[in-house]
């Protein structure tokens, strides 16, 4: 009796790895084709998307670029001067753009700005946590003050701004969360571990997030965007031997990517796409391999001085512009 139960099982077992492995097999066919014959799949024409460090750099230009394609922008940052210009530079173009102050470190800044702009603008639809901070130093120059506020706006920020706003997307059973992090948080880079550090945190917290609406059958979708270093400032020395390789982007560049990838409502995406494989790669290989690969292009190997570090609290995906 326990030999037949056995033999049952193990038939039951291998019936459901042959229809799990077709299924997979059918999803990358489905999946080379797709990205063989790629659309822009949304409309943003009157979508309302929310923008945190939005009032300069990548949040700016992705505002912008957002109004230009008719969508409702809400801005956020913690410097009011920026922001409102951002906000009156979307409006002079004919977009519709509003503006708020919010420190998005405190959960409950967060959660009052988030019903102010219910009240007064209705529900976010697309929802882009963009806002960062990178310090770019080595490990033993970073202050205990600089790890915490790292973490604070490149990773729990995220948890406040969806915790704020994920409950009524489930009740509507439709929206989109699009988080900026970093090649910095698929590969660990030099003077960049809390910045890499908090860009993995959030790397790994859509994914399990997805996951969990997947499992519940929701219509939500995420985007996690990847960049590499964005040329905006944040790094003084945003260097490379290979361009082609290992690129220095333009802020609009960039841009352009994200808008895109938040249209195709694709779900990892790296800037430039090609990386994806190269990091993918080198996780293959020997680490002393990417190393080597790192070193020889010289790729954004300079910290920041003191003085730039002191005074770095940018509310904005300039924070693509370290290494992303």
């Amino acid at each position: 009796m326990e030999l037949i139960e056995y033999v049952i099982n193990v038939a039951v077992f291998v019936q459901d790895l042959a229809f799990s492995l077709l299924k997979v097999m059918y999803i990358i066919i489905c999946d080379a084709i797709g990205n063989m014959f790629r659309k822009k799949r949304r409309d943003l024409k009157g979508e309302t998307m929310l923008i945190t460090g939005g009032g300069r750099g990548i949040g700016r230009l992705l505002g912008i670029k957002a109004a230009e394609c008719g969508a409702k922008v809400v801005l956020w940052d913690i410097d009011e001067k920026t922001v409102r210009q951002t906000a009156d530079e979307i409006k002079q173009i004919g977009g519709d753009a509003s503006w708020y102050v919010c420190d998005i470190t405190s959960e409950d800044d967060v959660n009052r700005t988030a019903k102010k702009v219910q009240a007064e603008i209705g529900d976010v639809s697309i929802l882009v946590n963009n806002a960062g901070v990178m310090q770019n130093v080595p490990f033993l120059q970073l202050s205990s003050e600089k790890i915490v506020q790292t973490f604070k706006v490149n990773a729990l920020a995220h948890f406040w701004t969806i915790r704020a706003f994920l409950p009524r997307m489930e009740e509507k059973n439709q929206g989109h969360i699009v988080a900026i992090s970093s090649c910095a948080g698929l590969m660990g880079h030099v003077n960049q571990s809390d910045y890499s550090a908090s860009k993995w945190a959030v790397v790994g917290m859509m994914e399990s997030l997805s996951e969990e609406m997947r499992l519940k059958k929701s219509n939500i979708k995420f985007t996690t965007i990847c960049p590499l270093t964005v040329n905006t400032g944040m790094n003084e020395n945003p260097v490379t031997r290979f361009q082609f390789l290992l690129p220095i982007l333009s802020p609009e560049k960039a841009t352009s990517n994200i808008l895109t990838a938040i249209k195709n409502e694709e779900f990892l995406v790296t800037i430039p796409r090609r990386i994806k494989f190269f990091l993918s790669l080198v996780r293959l290989l020997p680490h002393v391999m990417l190393s080597e690969i790192m070193d020889f292009s010289e790729y954004c190997r300079v910290p920041n001085t003191a003085s730039n570090t002191n005074g770095n609290v940018v509310e904005d995906t300039s924070d693509s512009s370290r290494i992303l």
